[in-house]
């Protein structure tokens, strides 16, 4: 993996990650040019790994997040932003950073739950999605009261339970670039 992809990833993600902690958005106009932009460099520049490596990237990190997507667990500019940044990282990185954003993610859950002393409701709510999530999966409609993060994102007051996705795995982003900078 060459710098130059590395390092451009970085902005991106730092670029979403302060849209993300600030509203709880990841913009079109940020994603879909750094996934276009991030298949081309692969395709075109001589440390590429090829068109085939920025776009297989890609649909890997869209397939990752499509399904939680479509349960309302992540936002639609997290699955682009994952996206994106497959383009730009191609898998194995991509894993990586994906992997150090979930730790970031419940680290940044358990502040969450000792700040505000949510424990109970959040056993109730991992319950509750557990529950729904098995109903889900045999084909029934749970008919429950969830939630999807657009939905709470609305909500002013709610909106501090949410986990910022996108600046977590740009957590993810920033370390897979230090790890690769240093050649491990």
């Amino acid at each position: 993996m060459q710098p130059y992809s590395l390092w451009i990833a970085c902005g991106i993600a730092i670029a979403a990650g302060i849209t993300d902690v600030w509203r709880f958005k990841v913009h079109n106009w940020l994603t879909f040019p750094a996934a276009a932009a991030g298949v081309a460099y692969h395709a075109c520049s001589p440390w590429g790994g090829g068109w085939t490596h920025g776009l297989t990237g890609f649909a890997v990190g869209l397939g990752l997040l499509l399904i939680p997507y479509a349960l309302g667990v992540f936002g639609a500019g997290d699955a682009k932003f994952v996206a994106a940044m497959g383009a730009w990282l191609g898998m194995e990185p991509l894993f990586g950073a994906l992997l150090v954003g979930a730790v970031a993610s419940g680290l940044y859950a358990f502040a969450l739950l000792v700040m505000r002393g949510g424990a109970n409701q959040a056993w109730s709510n991992l319950r509750l999605t557990c529950w729904s999530l098995c109903l889900w999966k045999r084909g029934w409609d749970a008919g429950l009261a969830n939630e999807t993060v657009q939905q709470v994102v609305r909500v002013e007051g709610r909106r501090r339970r949410l986990i910022p996705f996108s600046a977590m795995v740009g957590v993810g982003v920033l370390y897979v670039t230090v790890r690769g900078m240093a050649g491990g």
